[in-house]
């Protein structure tokens, strides 16, 4: 099958608005299609109650099952992702992504972590299982750090990790930290300079920094699906490979590792996307609110995919002071 680029690069366009739609529409119908109208009318089966074979940190044994009961899915904060990417995570490809983080930092016991996009808690969970060092957990999203957190309180995990509600304008720590690990949260603060100062602000004389971003270039800036990703998610704001340097030289941390990890991270979201699919087909019928929040994110992911064909990047970072 031809990929995305190639199927693009035959095709000639009378506009850029319209490339940018048959790119959407082309991933659409490889990964999401199904999912796109998971709402129309069909036979749904009944709902599997098989466990999907991922962690079992956000412990949702009786969902499916419940489904067999009520066919209505109303999703918890950070569900619909977890469908995508597994139990605990909402991010893609977060197994491997945590291997990539955690791997340069060589932990150990005594050591302090301040994980920035802490999410449901999943990753946060298999670092300190491994190392037994502490960690404190901030997440953008106040619905999903609170679901994180009663989650960590139900593994009986409270005392090694937490998870709480913050805004990357104002973050304020008063604990200084060995390490930082972050996912996708740079791109989307205004104040760049200003989150990345408050985050050396915390961290020891010798701290390490961690984090994946989304990367946009100089010579990719105006494509249209990039221009039309933006549009749709209004707080990107992606920084060019050596503005992103530059940013960190600048608060005295140097970036020694940048890998570009596109390909791997746009096969998985593709991944995920296909697993939501299915996930879907085997009975799960959401309401109003859960159909209304997919649609949501089905677009986000379209666009980014559309995006990354279009030049944006998914890079890795390592760094320290």
């Amino acid at each position: 099958m031809m990929s995305l680029s190639s199927l693009i690069n035959k095709e000639t366009f009378a506009s850029s608005t319209q490339k940018v739609q048959y790119v959407l529409a082309l991933f659409r119908q490889e990964v999401v299609g199904i999912a796109q109208d998971f709402w129309k009318d069909g036979d749904w089966g009944r709902a599997s109650s098989a466990k999907n074979g991922f962690s079992t940190f956000s412990r949702s044994e009786g969902r499916d099952a419940a489904a067999v009961e009520n066919p209505l899915w109303h999703a918890l904060p950070g569900e619909i992702s977890e469908r995508m990417w597994g139990e605990g995570s909402v991010t893609p490809a977060d197994e491997y992504v945590t291997d990539l983080l955690i791997k340069p930092l060589n932990l150990n016991k005594n050591m302090k972590m301040l994980d920035l996009a802490a999410g449901l808690g999943a990753r946060m969970y298999e670092t300190t299982e491994e190392f037994g060092i502490r960690i404190d957990g901030r997440e953008p999203d106040p619905e999903i750090a609170a679901r994180g957190m009663a989650l960590a309180i139900e593994s009986g995990l409270q005392t090694r990790l937490s998870i709480k509600p913050y805004d990357p304008m104002y973050l304020v720590e008063k604990e200084k930290y060995d390490c930082v690990v972050s996912r996708e949260t740079i791109y989307r603060v205004a104040d760049k300079e200003k989150f990345i100062a408050s985050i050396v602000a915390c961290c020891n004389p010798k701290a390490q920094i961690s984090f994946t971003d989304y990367i946009v270039n100089p010579e990719s800036v105006a494509q249209p699906a990039i221009l039309a990703w933006q549009a749709f998610e209004k707080d990107a704001a992606p920084p060019s490979l050596v503005e992103m340097a530059e940013l960190w030289a600048k608060a005295g941390i140097s970036l020694r590792v940048h890998d570009d990890e596109t390909d791997h991270y746009k096969s998985e979201v593709k991944k995920g996307m296909l697993r939501f699919t299915q996930y879907l087909l085997s009975g799960a019928k959401p309401d109003n609110a859960t159909k209304r929040a997919i649609n949501k994110r089905i677009t986000t992911w379209a666009h980014r995919v559309a995006a990354m064909e279009q030049g944006m990047k998914f890079y890795r970072f390592y760094g320290s002071r």
